[in-house]
């Protein structure tokens, strides 16, 4: 995988993350289905480390791309977590 793809998803997932903590800060319920959402999300990538090498299989790239994805991933949810808590 090319660092420019995994900069354009890294940049993509923060931007992505931090609408969706600026949609939870206005309005309660929003909240409520972003915080289920972050969750959700937070348990398929704790999963998709713990299978790694099947869903490499299954989606075709190597493990060292899925974890880099998966990095990549993290990195974005952690900029996003902090404007969803801060806001």
């Amino acid at each position: 995988m090319r660092a420019m793809y995994l900069a354009n998803y890294f940049v993509a997932g923060c931007i992505a993350s931090s609408l969706l903590g600026w949609i939870a800060s206005l309005h309660p319920m929003a909240f409520r289905a972003i915080a289920f959402l972050a969750a959700a999300a937070f348990i398929l990538w704790g999963l998709c480390w713990l299978l790694d090498f099947s869903v490499s299989g299954w989606l075709k790239i190597s493990v060292q791309n899925l974890q880099a994805l998966l990095l990549a991933g993290m990195a974005s949810i952690v900029i996003g977590a902090g404007v969803f808590l801060c806001s």
